[in-house]
């Protein structure tokens, strides 16, 4: 089973990943440069940059994936679970056998982007408006694509219960089951 799990920026990706490797899943990050997975592109040449200082205009931009790096992460015969969002997403979808799009109220939204700690890049005051003000339309388009949305408002233990199961992989001594 393979299973792609996506979200705006501040909905709980990271702490999905994170609650998923603790479990002994084999579960990767998409921003883990340590993957060389993705890597900013001019989004017109998908020639690679290094990123910006402040604002992040995702109009000239994309953060994406490397196809064959991904080929290569989901060659296992066992379930993985790869985590991001994505430039390039929507072409990769066909490699999954399982799409997640995790969710919370705008109004967390909006907490916990202005709450998190700021990254180097990209989380400067415009980005995290822009996130905010497009997170209705990137959830309505995961909705149409298919993808199964799952709340992440409550505790992480209760969201990876519900990813697990739905990747066919339910543990019944875990607590919040």
């Amino acid at each position: 089973m393979k299973v792609f799990i996506t979200a705006s920026s501040g909905v709980g990706k990271s702490a999905v990943i994170n609650e998923l490797k603790v479990r002994g899943r084999t579960a990767y990050d998409a921003d883990d440069h340590k993957l060389h997975l993705t890597r900013l592109e001019v989004r017109e040449t998908c020639q690679p940059v290094e990123w910006p200082e402040g604002f992040v205009d995702w109009h000239y931009y994309s953060w994406n994936a490397n196809e064959q790096r991904l080929q290569e992460l989901l060659a296992s015969d066992e379930t993985v679970f790869i985590c991001g969002f994505l430039g390039n997403q929507e072409k990769l979808y066909h490699y999954f056998d399982k799409l997640v799009a995790l969710s919370v109220h705008p109004d967390e939204h909006k907490r916990r982007l202005l709450n998190r700690p700021k990254r180097d890049v990209g989380d400067g005051d415009q980005n995290n408006l822009r996130r905010l003000a497009k997170y209705p339309e990137h959830m309505a388009k995961f909705k149409a694509t298919g993808f199964v949305v799952i709340d992440n408002s409550g505790p992480i233990n209760h969201t990876v219960n519900q990813i697990e199961k739905l990747a066919g992989l339910v543990n019944k001594d875990r607590k919040g089951s």
